[in-house]
């Protein structure tokens, strides 16, 4: 028999149930799937996949609290790494975010969505500059609706 040795990792608690759910069909175990991972890093001296950073994502709801906006049409956020910092781009209507995980600026992307809906895409046209006018027609213009508080 061969000799083991224990491998100990942690993992989003979803991630996990979600996964075992997807290995328990196939016949696996969280052993034998680990096993089979490091076969294939072994054989193929890298990992047996492509990991690489899209250069955009395609958002067709913002979640931020409760409420959920949903789009007329998909958003094509620009995403990448500068500086060390993730980076959520969407240029028309100026967002800019950033964070140290992807997640964190995906947050700041939806935080500033929300923030400019609330702060300009609520408010009545005679309170708003002519640029905020403008913000606020592009905003109009992508958001179907709004659901929750």
């Amino acid at each position: 028999m061969a000799r083991t040795a224990m491998i100990h990792a942690r993992t989003d608690a979803g991630l996990k149930a979600e996964t075992g759910t997807i290995l328990r069909s196939l016949g696996l175990s969280y052993t034998e799937a680990i096993n089979l991972f490091l076969n294939q890093v072994r054989m193929r001296k890298g990992l047996p996949f492509a990991v690489e950073i899209p250069e955009s994502v395609f958002i067709s709801v913002i979640e931020r609290g409760k409420r959920r906006f949903i789009l007329k049409k998909s958003l094509r956020v620009r995403v990448g790494v500068e500086g060390g910092a993730w980076v959520y781009e969407y240029s028309p209507l100026g967002i800019l975010a950033y964070g140290s995980t992807q997640e964190e600026a995906r947050d700041a992307f939806t935080t500033e969505f929300a923030s400019a809906w609330e702060q300009v895409g609520k408010e009545d046209d005679s309170n708003l500059t002519r640029d905020a006018k403008s913000l606020k027609k592009r905003l109009l213009s992508l958001v179907d609706r709004v659901e929750g508080a």
